[in-house]
């Protein structure tokens, strides 16, 4: 990033305020953001059985932060990304992706798109 010295010297004086104000209010957005979401994360310690298990979504479905539609979403997992389910509270399961946009964090996704492998004997 150039400093706002070398800035002056081959842009605008209006251009370059405008540029320090967008990197300050991108720079704060950054910060608010990543400090909101631990505060409104729930845990696996919330989980009331464990699963270990190694599996997928069956569908589309939102990676959210506490295992509720009230909880934030950290955005969506695609059908058929593989997933690590390591326990459940409820209807929601607590997992943490392989691969994709949201590898290796730990988030919630209803249990109703989490693929349950019949066991065999």
């Amino acid at each position: 990033m150039l400093f706002p010295s070398a800035l002056r010297r081959t842009t605008p004086a209006h251009r370059v305020r405008t540029m320090a104000v967008a990197v300050v209010a991108t720079s704060a957005l950054g910060l608010s953001l990543a400090a909101a979401a631990p505060a409104s994360a729930v845990t696996g310690s919330a989980c009331t059985h464990q699963v270990k298990l190694d599996t997928r979504v069956t569908a589309t479905v939102n990676f959210r932060t506490g295992p509720g539609t009230g909880y934030t979403s950290l955005g969506l997992l695609n059908k058929g990304q593989g997933v690590y389910w390591a326990c459940y509270k409820g209807n929601w399961g607590y997992l943490k992706p392989y691969y994709g946009a949201h590898k290796g964090q730990w988030g919630w996704v209803s249990r109703t798109y989490i693929d349950v492998p019949m066991q065999t004997d």
